[in-house]
């Protein structure tokens, strides 16, 4: 029976609709529209990073340090260190107190990109948003904190994994320890994902998916897009010769705009998903959805 289910899956069909989605959505124009919006909120959001586990843990240049060795795992060579110099400069023109009395504005500007995002995921899902500004924006607040902690606790994963695991595990064996490692690193990653298709887009009814193919797809692109990116600066990288000073500056935006192209494409597959089983949101917008189905058709006929 299951193998049946796994046989009536139209991998052209699919391939097919998930094309007509990200030109029916214009997610490549999006994604760099969300990029741009992520290059405002990152330097914030570090800072915030910084500033929270800095009231919690102490040991504030240690952290700082530990914060950048864990950057340096996922961010392209230049765009971290065009992140780390300037990390560094704003941190040595504030002071503890500064940073931490504005710590809710610095938050504030930190969910612009979240903000973005989740106006992009409802075009993505059809939805229009219902929501009051109020309940928006705390939901993109909270976003934007709970998304950071995953993702930098899954950095932490891949650094300190086996030393993290092994405080809580009574073995101390590598080949135990380095799968668990990379078991908890995408079990958090995957977690980050859920958190942002779950809560961001307006879904209503909601109906929590702890995996769902989207987000596995997402992840998955994620590190082949940013893993490629890297490779390629090693072995060719034209930017510095042709931008001058400027090239660390758009590999980081161009790393960025691949993280919310694989978050976008995440989340066309998941709306397709959405789709094929027939699930009506109250939220829904029927003028998008029509105008998507006349661009498929056009494209159909054409």
């Amino acid at each position: 029976m299951e193998r049946n289910r796994k046989m009536d899956f139209d991998y052209k069909k699919f391939f097919t609709r998930l094309n007509e989605k990200i030109n029916d959505d214009d997610i490549l124009g999006n994604a760099a529209q969300v990029a741009f919006y992520f290059s405002f909120a990152l330097f914030p959001l570090l800072l915030f990073l910084m500033t929270l586990l800095g009231l919690v843990l102490g040991s504030k240049q240690e952290l700082q340090q530990e914060l950048f060795t864990l950057l340096a795992q996922v961010m392209p060579g230049s765009a971290f260190q065009l992140v780390q110099d300037t990390m560094k400069e704003v941190a040595e023109s504030a002071s503890g107190g500064k940073l931490t009395l504005g710590i809710v504005i610095t938050l504030w500007s930190a969910s612009a990109g979240i903000d973005n995002m989740r106006g992009t995921l409802n075009e993505v899902y059809n939805l229009k948003e219902t929501r009051s500004w109020i309940t928006a924006k705390l939901t993109s607040l909270a976003l934007t904190v709970g998304v950071g902690v995953l993702i930098l606790t899954a950095l932490a994963f891949v650094v300190y994994g086996s030393q993290l695991l092994g405080q809580f595990l009574p073995t101390d064996s590598e080949l135990i320890l380095e799968p668990l490692e990379w078991v908890a690193t995408i079990a958090l990653v995957l977690l980050a994902f859920a958190l942002l298709y779950n809560f961001a887009p307006n879904h209503d009814a909601f109906q929590w998916k702890w995996i769902s193919p989207g987000a596995v797809a997402g992840v998955i692109l994620w590190v082949l897009v940013s893993g490629a990116f890297r490779l390629y600066l090693r072995y060719f990288d034209s930017y510095a010769a042709t931008y001058g000073s400027l090239g660390a500056v758009i590999i980081l935006l161009l790393w960025l705009y691949l993280t919310a192209l694989s978050i976008l494409i995440g989340g066309a597959i998941n709306a397709i998903f959405d789709e094929k089983s027939g699930i009506k949101k109250e939220a829904e917008d029927p003028q998008q959805v029509k105008q998507e189905k006349e661009g498929s058709s056009k494209e159909a006929k054409t």
